[in-house]
Formats: C-alpha cells, sequence, structure tokens
C-alpha cells in the first residue's frame, strides 16, 4: 500500500516543479513608426486564431527584453464620423431695449474660443413663438446681417414639440448682436368672462369679454456652440472567415442531412449557406462537440430557419443561421428534410467578429506577439489609461504581424493538463485505487 501512495506521489511531483508555460510561436509586431509612442493596434488573423486558447488566455505582447506589456483585448468596430455640439465660451452678453417690446443682446467671444455655428436661446417659457435675427461681425464696427427670421417656438399646449436654437451659415465672426422685435407677447387667455341679459326666459342681450394678457419673453441665458466632426466607434464589425472543409451525409432513416464543418477557431456567430435548390423551406440545427468524461457528444447551441423564394419578380432569401459566438473547429449543422429532397449545398461562409490587441508602444522598441501554451492562465492587466484614450475618440495606430516564427520548447518542460486529461493517467490512477482496493480487501480477510 505504501508503494501505490509513493507511485502516486512520483506522478504527482513533477507538478510542483513546472516551469514557465512554453509560448511555442512568435510573430514580430510590424509598427510603421516606431519614433514616438503610440497607442498600437494589432488585429488578429486566422493563424493565430488557430493556435490560441479559446479565451485567448495564451496571448502575450512581449518587448525585445522579453517583458510583459499590457494590452487590451477588443472586438474591433467599425467607424462612422459623428458631429458634436460643442460649447464656445463668450462673454457676459450686454442687453438693450429697442423701440416698445423689443430688445438687442450683444454677444462676444472670449479670445481662445472657436468660431460658433449656431446658437440657442435658453428660455422657461411655454407656448410661445418668436422671430429673431442676428447680425454679425469680425471686428465690433462693421455688422452683416446672418439670420433675418429665424423662429423659435414651444408648441407644449398642443404637443411636445420644441425649438430654440438658431443655426448660423459658415462665418468668421466674433461680436454678434440678436434682435428680439416682439420680447413681449400679446396672447388671448383661456378663460373668457360671458354677460348674458335675460327677459323671462328670452335672452335680450349677450356680452364676451375676452382678457389679454401681456407676457414678457424671459430669457435665461444664450448659448453659444459650434459642431466639431469626429471619428468614433459605431458597431461590432463582422468578418467572413472561409472553412476549411465540410461534408454532407444523408440520414434516410430520419430524414435528415448532416452537414460536417472543419474551421480553424475563428470567432463565429454564424454560418451562410449558398444553396443551388431554387425554392425551400428548412429547419436546421446547429451542433458542437461536448467532451463529457469519455465521451464525446454533440450539443445543440442553435436552431434556424433556412428558407428561399425565387418566382417571378418574388426574390426572397435567408439562408444564415446564427449563434452564440464560439471558438472550436468542428461544427455540424442539421437539417430536417422530413419527406422532401435534400438540398443542394455549394459553399459554406462562417461570419464573425474579429479581435484586436490594444497597447502601448515605447519610442525605439520592438515588440513581439507571443502564443500557443495550453498551460498559459489568463491575464490581468491594467487597462484603465487605455480606456480613457479610445472613449475620448484617441486614434490607434494599425499595426501588422510578421511571419510565424517556431519557439523551441524548453527542455525539462512539462504539460501537467495534458498529463491529467490523458488516458494513460487515468488508466494509472485507477489501476493504483484497484491495488489499494484489494491490499485493504486482503488486510481485511487476514484478520478474519
Amino acid at each position: 500500500m505504501r508503494s501505490a501512495f509513493a507511485l502516486l506521489l512520483c506522478l504527482l511531483l513533477p507538478v510542483g516543479y513546472a516551469e514557465e508555460a512554453g509560448y511555442r510561436i512568435s510573430r514580430d509586431i510590424i509598427n510603421p513608426d516606431n519614433s514616438q509612442q503610440t497607442l498600437l493596434a494589432v488585429a488578429l488573423d486566422t493563424a493565430v486564431y488557430a493556435a490560441t486558447n479559446a479565451d485567448f488566455s495564451d496571448l502575450r505582447v512581449r518587448d525585445a527584453t522579453g517583458v510583459d506589456t499590457p494590452y487590451l483585448l477588443q472586438k474591433i468596430a467599425g467607424r462612422k464620423a459623428t458631429v458634436r455640439r460643442v460649447p464656445s465660451r463668450g462673454e457676459k452678453p450686454r442687453l438693450e431695449k429697442q423701440g416698445e417690446d423689443g430688445i438687442v443682446i450683444n454677444l462676444d467671444l472670449k479670445p481662445d474660443a472657436a468660431n460658433i455655428d449656431g446658437l440657442s436661446v435658453l428660455t422657461t417659457l411655454r407656448d410661445f413663438e418668436c422671430l429673431l435675427a442676428v447680425q454679425g461681425s469680425e471686428d465690433g464696427l462693421h455688422w452683416h446681417p446672418l439670420v433675418d427670421n429665424a423662429l423659435i417656438y414651444d408648441y407644449s399646449r398642443f404637443m411636445n414639440v420644441t425649438n430654440l436654437d438658431v443655426v448660423l451659415p459658415v462665418n468668421s465672426d466674433r461680436h454678434f448682436k440678436v434682435t428680439i422685435a416682439g420680447a413681449i407677447k400679446t396672447r388671448e387667455a383661456e378663460l373668457m368672462e360671458l354677460t348674458r341679459t335675460l327677459q323671462g326666459e328670452t335672452e335680450l342681450q349677450r356680452t364676451e369679454t375676452t382678457e389679454l394678457q401681456h407676457r414678457p419673453l424671459h430669457i435665461e441665458r444664450i448659448e453659444l456652440w459650434h459642431n466639431q466632426t469626429e471619428t468614433v466607434a459605431h458597431a461590432q464589425q463582422i468578418f467572413d472567415y472561409p472553412v476549411t472543409a465540410f461534408t454532407v451525409s444523408q440520414d434516410a432513416e430520419h430524414q435528415t442531412s448532416q452537414i460536417d464543418i472543419q474551421v480553424q477557431n475563428q470567432p463565429l456567430s454564424g454560418f451562410t449557406f449558398k444553396i443551388a435548390t431554387p425554392n425551400f423551406n428548412r429547419q436546421a440545427e446547429v451542433f458542437i462537440p461536448q467532451k463529457q468524461g469519455m465521451e464525446t457528444r454533440m450539443q445543440s447551441v442553435a436552431r434556424a430557419t433556412l428558407q428561399s423564394l425565387h418566382f417571378k419578380e418574388i426574390n426572397r432569401e435567408d439562408t444564415h443561421i446564427r449563434f452564440a459566438e464560439l471558438r472550436r473547429q468542428h461544427y455540424r449543422i442539421t437539417l430536417y428534410n422530413q419527406d422532401n429532397p435534400p438540398l443542394e449545398l455549394e459553399n459554406i461562409i462562417g461570419s464573425g467578429p474579429g479581435y484586436q490587441v490594444v497597447f502601448f508602444a515605447q519610442p525605439d522598441q520592438h515588440y513581439q506577439l507571443q502564443y500557443g501554451s495550453s498551460r498559459a492562465a489568463l491575464p490581468h492587466y491594467d487597462t484603465a489609461a487605455i480606456l480613457t484614450l479610445l472613449s475620448n475618440g484617441y486614434q490607434t495606430v494599425v499595426a501588422g504581424l510578421g511571419p510565424e516564427t517556431v519557439v523551441t520548447a524548453p527542455p525539462n518542460g512539462f504539460d501537467v493538463i495534458q498529463l491529467i486529461n490523458s488516458n494513460l493517467f487515468l488508466g494509472v490512477v485507477i489501476g493504483l485505487m484497484v491495488l489499494v482496493l484489494g491490499w485493504s480487501l486482503y488486510r481485511v480477510s487476514q484478520r478474519l
């Protein structure tokens, strides 16, 4: 019994002496300009997907001295141009009266403020409409009209519709005059006084009196602004990934077609089928192999309906099946034909997101991307600074990847995970358990 435990201890002893996980593959990161500090973005390709772990735990960015460089792993997003309204700082406004109910507001930009594209008249007044004019001047002496009759309004009595913005044409003015001719508006009151004169049941006279109410346009403040165009991340970008191979087999007993697809661990979230059959409607189901102990079973991950209708002017087709993102080498699609003939499948294209690593690249420093280790643990890096720059619209510099270089494995490398998952290890453990159980039964029988 002691010898059995000694043997088990010998098998597990190397676990304590396992060296650092070795990375089988290394690739140079090609920086287009390493003369200054940049935020590099390196897109992963099919070769990286094929050799890395499912959770990317074995991805490392290392400098020329072999020191790890923290990185952010993110999905590649599409980008779009967006216009953002940014305030332009102005001096304190000056107010002048004009006529009975008109006002003129003088506005000046601060010396370092950007030229404006418009202004907003902010007021708490409701149920009104008002016309205003805007003049501009570069020096405060010579004035020219920018807008003659700009309408601001609030129709909340009828509908939640409001406009307080005045868009200006392109200008380089630094001084502005906003003229509101009718700053005191007259409107009909919502209550009306009715007087009736009756003689018996006969109405002799009716008098209607409508009260008019004068209400000034109270302006809280006027905001000056300019438009700033930015390129921002828009939506997750989907890439096409060609499959390595696929085979189609027919199950006549269950009236199904089985399509076995081989890929290279790309991050897939769907398949698109090119089918020569013109008109069809089939239920499809996606399976992946799932290892359970000593057995491997097929697990369902998605169902969809594939359909096509081409008749005269009608052309409808939906041959895409979607599922939650996976990184696998083997997928199986089952088509339920029922009593219909099998579909004629021409091609399959995988689709899914792409990934990139983003990191700070220092001047005159060379970096490598290393991967390909089943023993590597998922790293936890401080990426707050990178996220801050990206959220503020900072643009990354796109870097490339050089060819793969196979790194020689360390001489004393010992893959504990591979040993534990091997049939040899399981057989040895079972054998030891049988020996221990047999020895225990033998000792008990001797005592009896």
